[in-house]
């Protein structure tokens, strides 16, 4: 990941509130992607392993994005991936790797994208942008 690399500045975030779970053991991309999210009006959650967003998924308020990484120090991200998807309504879910994931397995845990390493920014904000999931509205129609 370059944080120097030129990112559209075609407008803010599509939801400036918009919730974002970044799961990656490797301290300083995760530190520079939270901040770049952070910088587009992203609301930022990030952490360094499967147990802790484990918990972070269980303990707050739902996230429209969950990014994770696959390799984690203590389990493999899709057991994050599991986890994010029983949320209601559950978030867009991203794998960040630097190996190639089978396009049938993605299918069948639910992963909308897999952002490969080195990472390209340009690619992870256009996904964000277009958006977290359609929220069930409450009340008369």
């Amino acid at each position: 990941m370059n944080p120097n690399e030129p990112i559209g500045t075609d407008g803010p975030a599509t939801n400036p509130r918009s919730r974002v779970l970044l799961v990656d053991d490797h301290e300083t991309g995760r530190k520079s992607l939270a901040r770049l999210l952070d910088a587009l009006g992203y609301d930022v959650t990030s952490v360094a392993d499967g147990a802790s967003a484990l918990q972070t998924l269980a303990a707050s308020p739902r996230f429209d994005f969950v990014l994770t990484d696959v390799r984690l120090p203590d389990f493999d991200g899709r057991e994050v991936v599991v986890a994010a998807r029983q949320i209601d309504p559950r978030p867009l879910i991203g794998f960040i790797t630097g190996w190639d994931v089978d396009p049938e397995e993605r299918h069948q845990l639910g992963v909308d994208w897999v952002f490969l390493k080195p990472l390209d920014i340009q690619d992870i904000v256009a996904k964000l942008r277009q958006g977290p999931p359609a929220r069930p509205t409450t009340g008369p129609a």
